[in-house]
């Protein structure tokens, strides 16, 4: 499977999203993020269960570099950082929708049954024997 990294061709439009959004968790984070909300790391942390703290700052990292959040730090003590979508960011929302959409329409609770995979001669003889 090819990789899709800054310096690979670019082959479709597509690509520029998933360039931008093609993390493991970016999508939940911009979900989160939405309607101009600003979220702390533990917060954001808390919202995405099984998450490591690591993977989640990595993925903060590439979307600030990325331009679609912004990362803010008040001088307190402890130190308070928030994180943002910036324009850049906002202009996707349209994306996650769609997606959230698509997902509810086809999740495991909006499921066509007409569509769900059928079992096949064998699965259906074992179930059989073992029943």
């Amino acid at each position: 499977m090819r990789k899709i990294g800054l310096n690979t061709v670019h082959e479709c439009a597509c690509e520029t999203t998933i360039r931008h959004v093609g993390g493991a968790w970016k999508v939940l984070i911009l979900w989160h993020l939405r309607e101009g909300e600003c979220r702390r790391h533990a917060e954001l942390k808390r919202l995405l269960r099984g998450v490591t703290a690591k993977m989640l700052t990595q993925q903060l990292r590439e979307m600030e570099q990325g331009g679609l959040v912004r990362r803010t730090v008040f001088p307190e003590v402890p130190p308070r950082v928030e994180y943002e979508l910036t324009p850049l960011g906002e202009s996707l929302r349209p994306v996650i929708d769609a997606m959230y959409v698509w997902g509810k329409q086809h999740g495991p609770s909006g499921a066509d049954p007409s569509r769900a995979p059928q079992k096949s001669e064998a699965q259906k003889k074992i179930r059989r024997v073992y029943a």
